[in-house]
């Protein structure tokens, strides 16, 4: 049985990128036990984020050196800290790190050393600990490690875990909103998750069964979960930050405050009605690379409506480009809408990311491009949850499955009945060429219009107007009944309106349907059905 860790075969990364997997699965779960439903209080999306940004930062390591790696580690996830739980994550693996770099020799006393500096790194950062949470997980965890008397690793690991587990499930004695909420901290039970996952790629198996179920859905009203409006976080970089000034000068502003950082880089975390000072206090420091403030006010209400989704809901994912476009299929009834589409295809872990971070146990996505399709499939593979495809190829298509969605039906009737939908939607897309270039339908060039219908060229023409009307007059037959015109954002209201009027005219029989669409690339879509 082993004693050592030899982190310059690339164990690090194998352990960073066990937690990673465990916390994907288990994100929307640790969502789930968050006490308040605001926007940064997703503790399972924000800790996978900082996993996530050290795990990247150590793949592209070459050549792999350990004190690199454990200083890349460190550097990453507080660059790539989100949020409450992720911020304070950031700074356990600071600690851990730290005293990793004091030795060539990893052993399990050196393990509890750094467990031990995690716990006091963590604390410190905090200017009024509470327990229950996160915090008290770390400190039973290294107190554990402590004690345990074997220096085999397998053990010693059983040992750290097992001391996490019982913390966690210990929180609501120490801390009455967990009580109250009927939970546990969703931090200190993310990090067990993410401990359980090292102690299995250790032992050589899979993850442990014990930590399903954790979860339970939350009722929390927004009265009761908002104190501040802003949830206001920075990146700031300097020659000589001085941390403990900007906390000082900051802790007037709100609550929920972590800074944390060395000289040359820092990284704030607030909650206030105040974020133009926090700004202001923050320039007077340093420079900031990165601001992200949310109005937690507006977000919370989707927040709370994802809370208890009942056993027949389904949720539905959507994939579009241009707010104005997912302002629509927001408004009739897709959960998350994810921005992609032409020349922007989303990844497949950004699809199984929504998909996780949904409550819902049963999800259809629409791809709403042809170049997303197969990446939509791969990821409805991946995830544990009952996900269906309607493969839609354009926003209208989309539009369609949407409407033709029946909250009543199974996850199946609904997936039939939707692609029916979407099967009877003709798809019109009018763009600028970028290039000359031989086409089905005649010669182009280079700036001028090329109509696609179902993604086939049929009109060119040098002015939008011409080739709009004509691409509209090819896709318009005797069944026809609507027609939706979605405008891309470098549409001229002049020109908006001139197209309306002229097919009005023209098509008095259709019902005809005006929508800003705020595409890019595409300067109006069309759907006909």
């Amino acid at each position: 049985m082993s004693k050592e860790i030899d982190l310059g075969d690339r164990a690090l990364l194998e352990a960073v990128e066990a937690a990673l997997n465990s916390l994907r699965r288990h994100e929307a779960e640790i969502n789930l036990l968050n006490v308040y439903p605001v926007p940064d209080g997703d503790t399972g999306s924000n800790m996978l984020h900082t996993v996530e940004s050290v795990y990247d930062a150590l793949f592209g390591l070459d050549p792999y050196d350990r004190k690199t790696a454990l200083k890349l580690t460190i550097d990453s996830s507080l660059m790539g800290g989100r949020g409450n739980s992720g911020v304070i994550l950031s700074q356990v693996i600071k600690g851990f790190c730290e005293t990793l770099l004091t030795s060539d020799r990893v052993d399990t006393a050196l393990l509890s050393k750094a467990l031990l500096n995690a716990s006091a790194t963590a604390y410190k950062a905090i200017r009024k600990p509470t327990e229950g949470t996160i915090l008290t997980v770390i400190k039973d965890m290294a107190a554990a490690s402590k004690k345990a008397k074997s220096k085999d690793l397998i053990p010693f690991f059983d040992a750290v875990v097992s001391a996490g587990r019982s913390s966690v499930e210990k929180g609501p004695e120490l801390l009455p909103l967990l009580k109250e909420a009927g939970v546990v901290d969703a931090g200190g039970w993310g990090l067990v998750v993410m401990a359980s996952a090292v102690l299995s790629l250790i032992k050589g198996e899979k993850e442990d069964e014990r930590l399903t179920g954790r979860a339970k859905p939350i009722g929390i009203d927004k009265e009761t979960a908002l104190t501040f409006t802003y949830c206001t976080e920075l990146t700031l970089t300097g020659e000589s930050i001085d941390l403990k000034n900007l906390e000082d000068r900051l802790n007037h502003l709100g609550d929920s405050m972590l800074v944390v950082g060395k000289e040359e880089v820092a990284h704030i975390h607030i909650h206030t009605d105040r974020p133009g000072d926090v700004l202001n206090i923050a320039t007077d420091a340093g420079t900031i690379v990165e601001v992200k403030i949310n109005n937690m006010a507006d977000e919370i209400d989707e927040a709370l409506a994802q809370r208890a989704p009942t056993e027949g809901d389904i949720g539905i994912v959507a994939v579009a480009a241009g707010n104005g476009i997912k302002k629509i299929l927001t408004s009739l009834g897709a959960s998350k809408v994810i921005t992609g589409g032409q020349s922007m295809n989303v990844s497949v872990k950004e699809i199984v990311s929504t998909i996780e971070d949904l409550s819902h146990q049963k999800i259809i996505v629409l791809p709403g491009n042809k170049n997303i399709i197969l990446a939509a499939e791969n990821a409805a593979a991946l995830t544990r949850k009952e996900v269906g495809v309607v493969p839609t190829r354009s926003a209208p298509e989309s539009f369609s499955a949407l409407m033709a969605f029946n909250p009543s039906a199974s996850l199946q009737e609904n997936l039939s009945g939707m692609a029916n939908a979407k099967a009877q939607v003709k798809t019109g897309e009018l763009t600028k060429a970028v290039r000359d270039a031989a086409t089905p339908a005649g010669r182009v060039k280079k700036g001028e219009f090329l109509g696609l219908i179902n993604q086939e060229a049929a009109t060119v023409k040098k002015g939008f107007l011409a080739a709009a009307k004509e691409m509209i007059d090819l896709m318009i037959d005797e069944e026809s009944e609507s027609l939706t015109l979605i405008f891309g954002s470098d549409v001229k209201e002049k020109e908006k309106e001139s197209l309306t009027k002229n097919l009005s005219k023209s098509h008095p029989s259709l019902d005809l349907e005006s929508l800003n669409g705020e595409q890019p690339l595409y300067h109006l879509i069309v759907g006909v059905e």
